[in-house]
């Protein structure tokens, strides 16, 4: 007979397990799954293993009750209960199991009201200036003629240009002109007159983004635009979006479609995350084991099924060639590629494969707030300095965008201590605290980089002392200005950030985490340590009014993130981010949207339609 797994959130927010159907006799199987809370109190089993947030449970009876860190809400979601659950009996064999769906004894649910279609802009992000004129183009089976030589360029856009069915290799139809002209980076004009259409640009970006702007004109009015007159350019350089390959693993389709999307809506930068406590993901000449072992994960596997994927081996790399290849896609849509590394900490599956990071003579165990053990590479260690060395050459080699991010975010505050080699370490160089290590850390991290042509970026532990206190530490206060900070523990922490002088890429979690739910539904998907985000909240955004003005000019752009431990179903994937990350580039062109909610809520529906021809789906605004 094939177990069933029942689960449901009690109304008193304990999460019961009940295990029915079987004949297995408690004590002679093992009950396998991940959380993306942690468990603090359990009754029914007790906890066998536990690396992170994966658990094997010892049954003592049918009826399992777990109580977890608490929610911020009070409540829980669809994200918060088992994931890649499976039995392993005593003789090693795998036992398959039926999971229902989880069930709420008290459901929450979050109603919205209906989009009233007005007359908007409907273009995201709003351009700058936008002028009507009396008059409307009309299109003949939405042909237009462009010169033969441009027609490779056009093709980059095809991936918007088949769902709305528009013909650029028209021999008939309206002609459209690129015309080049000194006007500012990213900057176009955009004219729609009577007999022609013109683009004028200074660069490869403005080209695109104006055709970009023609695609969405073309979107919501069809074969009847309207003569108008479009200027447009940006308010910040960075525009970005973030996107955890380590948790999960995306193939180079799932992020090529990502690129899509963002180029859609203008923005220009991705992050990718590669390596984290979970996997490390990217593959390297200079040690090429861990890719081939730290890559994957499974029962059986050096690393555990972490968040959802089961006992089966799950995951993936990727090679030189799927960099070059991501790198070529993205530059076409003008998306610069900048690779993070992230460490010291967040280093467990790194550290699986060489131990030879962490002083062998320690004697403590130190744990981060996702409750892995002993996570954190150790500078003092002549291996670690040499592994530095290597892995941010070749790093530097292979991407050819000018700036690499090495992490620095939620070292634990004993990551460092009981270390022998530390303390000597210390004395040489005349450092005081572990604060001061880290700084002298990334300092020489930061030359490696320089020596290579390349720019150091970290989250903002890295520069500035930690905003919440979650156990973990920062910096001393004496790291190079040369770093870009990615302030993300809170809104307040640009201030901070700018203050000192950094350049700054504003990404708290409170408005720009994808990861959070959009309310407090039990049916929604995501976690909510920072807030939940709702679409209009990322629109209501105001970021640089709580930056002194004589400091803005160290904010250099803004970036989305999705964090990838609740995307156990790829499929969750778009609701995530659609249409939050939308509504975020509105923000990111402009610092501030300039029209109404229902203005832009209208606008934004037009939007969602041409995505859904893209084949995404979204969630409700």
């Amino acid at each position: 007979m094939t177990p069933t797994i029942y689960s449901t959130f009690t109304k008193n927010n304990q999460l019961k397990i009940v295990i029915s159907n079987h004949d297995l006799r408690h004590g002679d199987f093992k009950l396998c799954f991940s959380l993306v809370y942690s468990i603090i109190a359990i009754k029914g089993a007790e906890i066998l293993k536990q690396v992170g947030r994966y658990y094997e449970l010892k049954t003592i009876e049918n009826n399992i009750y777990l109580t977890f860190q608490e929610s911020r809400l009070g409540s829980y979601n669809l994200s918060c209960g088992p994931e890649g659950l499976f039995i392993i009996t005593k003789a090693n064999k795998l036992i398959e199991v039926q999971n229902s769906s989880l069930v709420f004894e008290k459901e929450i649910t979050k109603e919205y009201e209906s989009i009233e279609k007005i007359d908007c802009i409907p273009i995201i992000p709003e351009p700058k200036k936008f002028n009507l004129i009396n008059g409307f183009l009309e299109l003949t089976d939405v042909k237009i003629k462009v010169d033969s030589q441009e027609l490779s360029f056009i093709q980059t856009l095809g991936a918007y240009t088949k769902h709305l069915e528009i013909n650029f290799n028209s021999t008939i139809g309206i002609s459209l002109f690129f015309i080049s002209s000194k006007i500012k980076k990213e900057e176009y004009r955009l004219e729609i007159k009577s007999n022609k259409i013109e683009i004028y640009h200074s660069d490869y970006s403005g080209k695109l983004y104006a055709l970009i702007t023609l695609i969405h004109l073309i979107h919501h009015y069809k074969n009847h635009l309207p003569y108008c007159l479009i200027e447009d350019n940006p308010s910040l350089e960075w525009r970005g979006m973030h996107l955890d390959c380590a948790r999960q693993y995306y193939s180079l389709d799932q992020i090529k479609r990502l690129f899509d999307y963002m180029a859609l809506f203008k923005l220009n930068r991705f992050h990718w995350h590669l390596t984290d406590n979970e996997a490390w993901r990217i593959q390297l000449d200079c040690y090429p084991h861990l890719a081939s072992s730290g890559a994957f994960r499974g029962y059986n596997q050096l690393i555990p099924p972490f968040y959802g994927s089961g006992y089966n081996k799950y995951g993936g790399y990727y090679s030189k060639d799927d960099v070059l290849e991501l790198i070529k896609y993205g530059k076409k849509l003008n998306i610069e590629i900048m690779p993070e590394i992230d460490l010291p900490a967040h280093s467990w599956a790194l550290l699986q494969v060489m131990p030879e990071l962490r002083d062998s003579g320690s004697n403590t165990e130190s744990k981060d707030v996702g409750s892995y053990s002993n996570n954190t590479i150790n500078p003092s260690v002549e291996e670690t300095a040499l592994f530095l060395q290597n892995v941010f050459k070749e790093i530097s080699e292979i991407f050819s965008f000018d700036i690499i991010h090495v992490g620095v975010d939620e070292r634990p505050k004993e990551s460092w201590q009981g270390s022998p080699k530390i303390i000597k370490y210390m004395k040489i160089n005349n450092l005081k605290t572990f604060d001061e290590v880290q700084d002298h850390y990334i300092n020489n991290i930061i030359d490696t980089l320089r020596e290579n042509n390349k720019r150091t970026a970290a989250w903002n532990e890295a520069a500035l002392p930690p905003y919440n206190d979650i156990g973990s530490s920062g910096s001393a206060g004496n790291i190079d200005k040369s770093c870009l900070v990615f302030a993300w523990e809170h809104p307040n922490v640009a201030i901070e950030s700018t203050k000192k002088g950094f350049e700054t890429i504003l990404c708290p979690g409170q408005k720009t985490y994808f990861d959070m739910a959009y309310n407090n539904s039990t049916n929604e998907r995501g976690i909510c340590w920072a807030a939940t985000i709702e679409v209009k909240e990322v629109y209501d955004w105001k970021p640089l009014e709580i930056i002194d003005e004589n400091k803005r000019k160290f904010v250099k752009g803004i970036q989305g993130q999705l964090w990838s431990e609740t995307i156990t179903n790829k499929e969750y994937f778009d609701i995530m981010i659609n249409p939050r990350l939308a509504t975020l580039a509105e923000i990111a062109w402009r610092t501030k949207s300039r029209r109404s909610w229902k203005e832009f809520r209208s606008s934004l529906s037009s939007c969602v339609e041409l995505l859904s021809k893209m084949g995404w789906n979204f969630h409700k605004f």
